[in-house]
C-alpha cells in the first residue's frame, strides 16, 4: 500500500497492527523527501508487531557529480545511519528513476556496507536501460537484495529480469540459486498474458 501523503499516527499504528496479523511480514517504509521523523513512527510500530522494517533512501542526484553538493555519498551514507540507529531491520535505496549508475551504486554501496550492520536491499527501475550493469556492479560491492522482474514484465519501467541477471552471474559465486528451467516455464505464461495489459502500458 502506498500513499503519497502524511497520515496521523493513529492510522498508522493500526494499517501496520492489520497487516501484520493479516501475513505482512516485511515493510518498506519511506518518504519522498527522506525526512527520517516522518519514518520514525512506522519503524516503531512495525518492530512493536515483530515484523521487518526496511527503510528506504530515495535516491536522487548523481553522487558521482562532485558539482552537486546536497546529495552525495556522504548524504546517503548519514541517512543510512540515522535509519538503522531508527530501528531499520533493513536499509533500501529506491532508484525509482532508474538514474543510479552503475559506477555510483558501486560506490554507494561499498560505503554503506562499511558504515552499516544491517542488509542493503537495492530497488532500481530499467527506464534508462542499465539495470543488469546496475545490478551487476551492486553486487560485486556487496547488496544483500535485488529486485527484479520475469523477462516477459521486465525492463523499461519495471524492474530488470531475473533471467538476464541469472545468465550476467554465470561462474560468479553470487549468481542467485534459481531453478532457470522453472523460470522460464513460468515466464512463458507471463509472455501469453501480457498481450491483454497492452492497453495499460
Amino acid at each position: 500500500a502506498v500513499g503519497y501523503q502524511n497520515y496521523p499516527d493513529n492510522a498508522i499504528d493500526e494499517f501496520i497492527r492489520l497487516a501484520a496479523k493479516n501475513g505482512i511480514d516485511v515493510f518498506r517504509i519511506f518518504d519522498s523527501l527522506n525526512w527520517v521523523p516522518q519514518l520514525e513512527e512506522s519503524i516503531q510500530r512495525v518492530r512493536d508487531n515483530g515484523k521487518v522494517a526496511e527503510a528506504a533512501m530515495a535516491y536522487t542526484g548523481d553522487i558521482l557529480d562532485t558539482n552537486r553538493t546536497k546529495y552525495n555519498l556522504k548524504y546517503y551514507v548519514d541517512l543510512a545511519r540515522e535509519l538503522q540507529a531508527a530501528g531499520a531491520h533493513i536499509i533500501g535505496i529506491k532508484d525509482m528513476s532508474g538514474i543510479l549508475k552503475p559506477q555510483a551504486a558501486y560506490a554507494l554501496i561499498s560505503e554503506l556496507k562499511n558504515h552499516l550492520d544491517v542488509p542493503i536491499h537495492l530497488h532500481t527501475h530499467d527506464t534508462t536501460g542499465n539495470g543488469i550493469f546496475l545490478y551487476s556492479e551492486a553486487i560485486r560491492a556487496g547488496v544483500d537484495v535485488v529486485d527484479v522482474a520475469t523477462s516477459a514484465l521486465a525492463g523499461t519501467t519495471s524492474q530488470p529480469s531475473m533471467q538476464s541477471l541469472y545468465y550476467a552471474l554465470s561462474n560468479n559465486q553470487r549468481q542467485p540459486d534459481l531453478d532457470i528451467q522453472k523460470a522460464e516455464k513460468l515466464d512463458e505464461y507471463w509472455a501469453g498474458i501480457r498481450p491483454y495489459y497492452e492497453g495499460f502500458g
